[in-house]
């Protein structure tokens, strides 16, 4: 059995036309994961294709070709998946798009894995060599972490990625905002056991390792836990937390002695009734400035996503915001506009008030407009978030952020926001481009 692993890319990522710089990839897990889950039994070859530093190689002979997709890469996986069908291969669909949206997902795939795919790849594979494989597989059973294997390490990219040693902690989010899928694809907070995840950091030959999590402190005691065995590793490491980190000292200070040296955290909005809103609760009543000084008294660089578009935002939101960014302490700004995916109660309750404006999956990628804002029109919203993305990359931006602690990582900051000001300055365009503008 001769088996194709792709990991599509949105046309802002893909090797060919995207605009993304090797200082901003990380290695993704999942086609490595499914590899090294496929049953030794059948004797298999595998490849392993990534987008976004490959191209698809569409004569690569295949039996079983499988694909995964979020949303913004949903249209790209449909049409690797038609070009493969028509040459004979079973194409199978996984990931978060196949599972929230499966009856779109059949039309264009043979098979549709839903959820997680540690028992069900197997057990599909197993069938398609027996020549009985069904159109969806989905375990029924409770997800037991204990299930999570260590990906095929051999299928990563690591010279094409500055973060290829990615790893997972964790699966899913303990927090439920609005516009976030996570919670709807990791119905709940999955922790891997600890004595797992530190053999497979022990064994990756990198010392700086990148948290995929969607948030590393779901469940703060086992976090605890986790960085009080990791410590001894002597590792760096980056990766994502809420802002309520900095609640629990104790917790702020294993991270940091466990080799944390940077967070990724969703500040989302600088209006506390956007968070309200938005369901981002635990970020009401903190002083921003106060947050990014206790991660950086202990050595640790903050990289702040804020988002434009809720309803509660209206015009006046961007040169409030610009100012605030920019002037912030904030080591690198991520600038991204309200994006309603499908499968979340949010894009139901837009295309329920007819305010879904296209469902070209392409443009769910949170550079585009894609819904009909509440207090301003479709073109204020991305001219304003532009206006946010230039000011919050400015040379003046930089140089105040030069001069803030932790100082003797700043090269890495700089690199960093040379790489991001590129990327967001570029965004508009790759965009005007893609619409044949």
């Amino acid at each position: 059995m001769k088996i194709l692993l792709i990991h599509p890319q949105n046309y802002l990522q893909r090797h060919s036309t995207g605009i993304y710089g090797r200082s901003l990839r990380y290695a993704p897990l999942t086609m490595p994961t499914l590899k090294a889950l496929v049953p030794p039994e059948l004797g298999a070859t595998v490849r392993v294709v990534d987008e976004m530093v490959e191209d698809v190689n569409f004569d690569t002979p295949a039996d079983v070709v499988g694909i995964t997709a979020i949303t913004g890469t949903a249209t790209r996986a449909y049409q690797i998946a038609a070009r493969f069908r028509a040459r004979g291969a079973t194409v199978v669909l996984g990931g978060v798009h196949p599972t929230l949206q499966t009856d779109e997902s059949l039309q264009h795939a043979d098979t549709v894995v839903r959820g997680y795919a540690e028992r069900t790849w197997p057990r599909l594979l197993r069938d398609v060599a027996a020549d009985r494989h069904q159109r969806v597989y989905e375990d029924a059973e409770p997800f037991d972490p204990a299930w999570i294997v260590a990906p095929d390490r051999s299928a990563i990219h690591r010279r094409d990625y500055i973060g290829w040693g990615t790893v997972e902690m964790s699966r899913g989010c303990s927090n439920h905002c609005d516009f976030c899928i996570s919670h709807r694809f990791h119905p709940a907070y999955i922790r891997r056991p600890i004595g797992d995840v530190i053999a497979e950091i022990r064994s990756i030959r990198s010392r700086i390792v990148f948290f995929l999590d969607p948030n590393l402190i779901g469940d703060r005691e086992h976090a605890k836990a986790f960085f009080a065995e990791l410590a001894p590793l002597r590792k760096w490491w980056v990766g994502c937390a809420s802002l309520d980190v900095v609640d629990d000292p104790e917790l702020l200070g294993l991270m940091a002695k466990s080799g944390c040296r940077g967070l990724l955290m969703g500040f989302e909005s600088t209006r506390p009734e956007a968070l309200a809103a938005c369901g981002k609760t635990h970020n009401l009543g903190k002083t921003y400035a106060h947050v990014v000084d206790a991660l950086h008294d202990h050595g640790i660089l903050v990289q702040a996503c804020f988002v434009f578009g809720f309803d509660t935002d209206d015009t006046s939101v961007f040169d409030e915001a610009a100012e605030h960014i920019a002037t912030g302490r904030f080591d690198l700004p991520q600038i991204s506009v309200y994006t309603p995916f499908p499968g979340t109660p949010v894009f139901d309750r837009l295309a329920s008030e007819h305010r879904i404006l296209t469902r070209d999956w392409t443009l769910y990628n949170g550079q585009n407009v894609v819904f009909r804002p509440q207090r301003m029109t479709p073109e204020e919203l991305a001219r304003g978030t532009d206006r946010v993305r230039h000011r919050a990359y400015s040379w003046s931006a930089l140089s105040r952020r030069l001069f803030v602690k932790p100082l003797w990582v700043k090269p890495l900051v700089v690199a960093s926001y040379l790489g991001f000001r590129s990327y967001q300055r570029r965004i508009a365009r790759a965009g005007a481009e893609l619409n044949g503008a």
